[in-house]
């Protein structure tokens, strides 16, 4: 970025400033030379004006409402050539631009423009080569970080480094799928309102800023589109300081490969679901043989001569419960395809944490959970469910999700017993009017 006391520093170009000390790190976008009275039609904003004051012929008060359509347009500055119609600045210019903090300077006569012009296109041109080239070593790392899998930890812990900020990425409902620090780790109220304010824009495909309280910087949210739609926001968090064009430069291409990532993991994670959905079909229908079912769970992870049980996560309308305590509206409308997402992510999510071997599967409403607790004990089992449910409530405040859980089983060929089990436990439940519970085996009497 060029500012205008970089234009000043040239020794060469023996420029004075005479107004606007404190603005003179304004960014220069281009030069434009003029002469004029009003050239704000033909500029954008952001250029480093030049005139040898032939526009500001005239009284005083016309110098100076000149001047301030100029100051209007969000000029970066103005350079003044003297020796031409004015043999020096006049003092009004000086005086309203010493106001409004608006850098003026003298060119003196022996100074071409084309000299101003030439070294600031050089610079620009100079500046933008590096930027490019910083920008492709910087494409290179992130690609490296995609093609060795890598994960979404490592691409967000690159974006702190290199820009220096925190970053929080949420999907398309606001559980954040991955977190990033810098220097200082960023609130949970932070956090929650960040995804408050989000939520509020979520439909907005366009990269915006936002205000938060307790940040002494700005936050810049880019929308990461993935398969034509929305699939997660990043959040990044700068700790001081303003975003650079170097910044945005890495944040577009951080949204790029998180994207890729995300379109990746979702391709992933649809396939293994899609298999495990095929796998408990088959396993509750009793049409697999004892081998084949320990085929299958080694293929996902599981050891075969372990005990084995299922977990049911259940989401049930709120008009079911008997006495139920009033729920949140959601934020937003949801379809069932949210709620199925949601739910399952939750569930999936809670598992992994706790590192237990386990798979899932979509049943309509639930989601089935085949795991290998390793540790058998049923109080043990209920006070994991209860934790898993806690956790789903706060993905789906909305709704009511019950937990079934079935009894451990050694037995490869009675695991279709522990989704009945856990099944039958919430159904019993729900007939008297009990939903949002923990629901065992040892409900149903037996």
């Amino acid at each position: 970025m060029i500012t205008v006391q970089d234009i000043l520093d040239i020794p060469e170009l023996d420029l004075r400033l005479l107004a606007g000390q404190r603005a003179t790190s304004n960014p220069v976008r281009w030069v434009h030379i003029t002469e004029v009275p009003d050239p704000t039609r033909w500029l954008r904003g952001g250029e480093l004006l030049l005139t040898t004051g032939y526009g500001f012929v005239g009284s005083e008060e016309e110098q100076v409402a000149r001047l301030r359509a100029l100051i209007d347009h969000n000029l970066s500055g103005l350079g003044f050539g003297t020796g031409f119609s004015f043999d020096k600045v006049p003092e009004a210019l000086v005086r309203v631009a010493e106001e409004y903090d608006f850098p003026l300077f003298e060119v003196p006569y022996h100074v071409p423009f084309i000299a101003i012009t030439e070294a600031v296109a050089s610079k620009i041109v100079n500046e933008q080569y590096t930027l490019l080239q910083r920008s492709l070593a910087v494409h290179e790392k992130l690609t490296k970080i995609v093609l060795e899998e890598k994960g979404l930890e490592a691409i967000l812990a690159t974006l702190s480094a290199l820009v220096g900020c925190a970053a929080v990425l949420y999907d398309f409902h606001g559980v954040v799928l991955c977190e990033t620090t810098y220097r200082r780790k960023l609130s949970a109220e932070t956090v929650a309102e960040l995804w408050r304010q989000i939520s509020e824009r979520r439909a907005d495909r366009q990269t915006f800023a936002l205000s938060v309280q307790g940040v002494p910087s700005g936050v810049q949210v880019y929308p990461v589109v993935a398969s034509h739609r929305i699939g997660a926001f990043l959040a990044a968090v700068k700790d001081s300081g303003e975003f650079s064009d170097y910044d945005r430069i890495i944040l577009h291409h951080v949204v790029t490969v998180t994207a890729l990532e995300l379109v990746k993991k979702k391709a992933v994670d649809e396939t293994e679901k899609r298999l495990a959905g095929d796998f408990f079909d088959e396993l509750i229908a009793s049409d697999l043989y004892e081998e084949e079912i320990a085929r299958r769970l080694a293929f996902f992870g599981l050891d075969p001569r372990a005990a084995h049980l299922v977990l049911l996560a259940e989401a049930g309308e709120g008009s079911e419960c008997r006495d139920a305590p009033p729920r949140p509206e959601p934020q937003w409308q949801t379809t069932p395809q949210d709620v199925r997402e949601r739910l399952h992510w939750a569930v999936d999510e809670f598992l992994a944490r706790r590192g237990l071997p386990f798979i899932s599967a979509a049943r309509e409403n639930a989601v089935a959970v085949l795991l290998e607790p390793g540790d058998n004990d049923p109080a043990a089992l209920v006070a994991m469910a209860g934790e898993l449910r806690e956790a789903i409530a706060g993905v789906l405040p909305e709704l009511p999700v019950s937990v079934g859980v079935g009894r451990p089983h050694g037995r490869l060929t009675d695991l279709r017993q522990s989704y009945f089990e856990a099944s039958y436990a919430i159904r019993i439940r729900r007939l008297k009017g009990e939903c949002g519970v923990v629901a065992s085996f040892d409900d149903l009497g037996s």
